[in-house]
């Protein structure tokens, strides 16, 4: 297993050389190695190790890249956005996230089809060349592809199947349904789940991540092909019974836990994919967060430019005693971090930090501003930040180098009570797996509680049009506002908690999918947040296909609702 875990790594060092495919986004920053299309060795089984290693590399860069998939599916929710912020930059794409205003020219878009598919075609690859009888190896090959295209199914749904490298010249892949992608993934990830291993491997697929993955395409089912039935629901119920029974797994003791750089050990996580402070350092979070002052708080010198933040109602919706307001959100003034006699580092238990740009308090010191004026202009110290994942202190590494959760059992436990609220049986059994999770966030039993009637209600959340306008420093006396609110949110109790639980952990926005308003409309289009404003159309609940693939390929046709780039 070492060496397997070593190959790994050191296979996320191979860049896009070996020419899997025509639309590879800028990866050459990457070629470390000299293992590239001249010398790799098909039939060698540490080269092809090696191709396992890049594979998997692919899927860490499609969620943790700049333009990645973090930002691209957060950045058009009701949580979390990247403003422009005055004096700095920012803006540009990520205020078009905000609105739901992309085209086909949206930039992360592009990003992220070119990493799916070049780990789609490493993975193709390696299935191509690996013995019939290796049969482990091939199914995490299987396992990680079928992964990636349900990420595709996610954002794009009608796109090109490939599943083997082995093609004719002048081949062009064809455009295929949603439906046609969507029963690939189920029956690739049924095939597998029997034979692949059950064991926990950090960084590697098993049988209970399989489940998780099916349990997250049954629980969408209904979205990815227009249905209105309660088969999805009784299919994810049926995979997460698995992971919940037979998978081991326990709730970590604190919500932090499940964020620390390193991963590995921790009893909730179910599939997640590993950084390296040497090998995998490219989940650079911290800088779109984070002004270089506040990296003082966690004894951290890596780069941060100062970015993004969250949106402010939807801090309002979280309890007072909720601990992971604070365990997912830096807020208000700002302490240096402290060194311990360890070597560790306590965050934020300092002298407060120095820092006079556009300081709101008048202090002196770094105070974030729980208000934004407007996604089209921001100071530099409005907005709480996230920290929920470790940026690590005593160097340069950030966020750099944390491991990624994927799957973990709240997550199991969640898709399980939605399900019974869903099929309208054991609802109080739903009701306890949600208090279950809560417990460690809050000291109080009774505030931990949710009720069937909590679950079932409306949303806490005020949705509607939110800032201030003009834009001017420290002037918020002209607010511009709608409110719509969330009672009309079925299940909106249930949104509110997997909002709390599961915030920027790339949940939302296919939540906001998933839950309707009492109109037939679904969150994300029908309700208002900050500077995104409802609408009737629902082409937003799939990204148009990028350009860029287009004039590669001309048999695909757009998504419907946007204009093509023929």
């Amino acid at each position: 297993m070492k060496k397997l875990i070593k190959n790994i790594l050191l296979g996320m060092f191979v860049g896009c050389s070996l020419n899997v495919t025509t639309s590879c986004t800028d990866l050459t920053e990457t070629l470390y190695s000299d293992l590239n299309d001249t010398n790799i060795d098909l039939t060698n089984p540490d080269d092809i190790q090696l191709l396992e290693g890049q594979a998997i590399a692919q899927y860490r860069y499609l969620h943790t890249s700049w333009f990645g998939l973090f930002h691209q599916l957060e950045i058009c929710t009701d949580q979390y956005m990247v403003p422009l912020r005055i004096g700095i930059g920012w803006g540009d794409v990520y205020i078009n996230g905000h609105k739901h205003n992309w085209d086909y020219n949206f930039g992360l878009s592009e990003n992220n089809w070119g990493y799916a598919y070049n780990c789609i075609n490493y993975c193709n690859m390696v299935l191509d060349n690996l013995p019939e009888d290796n049969v482990e190896d091939r199914a995490q090959m299987r396992f990680f592809r079928a992964l990636t295209y349900y990420h595709l199914l996610d954002l794009f749904r009608n796109i090109p199947l490939q599943t083997t490298m082995n093609n004719p010249d002048g081949y062009v892949p064809e455009q295929v349904s949603g439906e046609e992608i969507y029963n690939f993934c189920v029956s690739e990830l049924n095939d597998i789940k029997d034979v692949i291993t059950t064991d926990y491997i950090h960084g590697w697929g098993n049988k209970y991540a399989v489940c998780m993955a099916l349990a997250k395409l049954y629980l969408n089912k209904n979205v990815y092909l227009g249905t209105n039935d309660n088969q999805g629901y009784e299919d994810a119920l049926a995979e997460v019974e698995t992971v919940l029974t037979e998978g081991g797994f326990e709730l970590a003791p604190n919500y932090k836990d499940n964020f620390r750089e390193n991963l590995e050990g921790n009893p909730e996580i179910i599939f997640c994919v590993p950084g390296d402070r040497t090998h995998a350092v490219n989940f650079n979070l911290m800088t779109y967060v984070m002004p270089q002052a506040g990296m003082d708080a966690y004894a951290s010198t890596a780069t941060a430019t100062n970015g993004s933040c969250a949106i402010p109602q939807f801090i309002d919706t979280y309890s007072a005693n909720d601990k992971r307001l604070a365990d997912t959100w830096a807020m208000d003034l700002q302490h240096y971090a402290v060194e311990n006699a360890d070597g560790t580092y306590t965050p934020n238990a300092g002298d407060p930090i120095p820092f006079t740009a556009d300081d709101w308090s008048g202090t002196g010191y770094l105070n974030y501003n729980k208000n934004v004026h407007s996604i089209d202009g921001a100071y530099q110290q409005e907005g709480y930040r996230l920290h929920k994942y470790e940026i690590v202190g005593g160097g340069n590494w950030g966020t750099t180098s944390d491991d990624l959760v994927i799957f973990r059992l709240a997550d199991a436990m969640f898709i399980k009570a939605e399900c019974l609220l869903r099929l309208g049986r054991d609802e109080q059994t739903a009701a306890d797996l949600v208090t279950e999770v809560r417990k460690r966030s809050f000291e109080s039993l009774a505030e931990a509680t949710r009720t069937v009637a909590d679950l079932k209600g409306g949303s806490v959340y005020a949705y509607g049009h939110s800032e201030y306008e003009p834009i001017a420093y420290n002037d918020w006396s002209n607010y511009i506002s709608t409110y719509e609110g969330g009672d009309d949110i079925e299940l909106g109790g249930l949104f509110d908690d997997l909002g709390w639980e599961f915030a920027c952990e790339e949940h939302r926005r296919q939540d906001m999918i998933r839950f309707k308003m009492a109109d037939g409309r679904n969150v994300f289009n029908g309700k208002s947040y900050f500077c995104k404003d409802a609408v009737t159309t629902d082409h937003w609940n799939i990204f148009p296909i990028p350009e860029s693939v287009m004039r590669t390929n001309t048999t695909i046709e757009q998504n419907p609702g946007y204009t093509g780039a023929k």
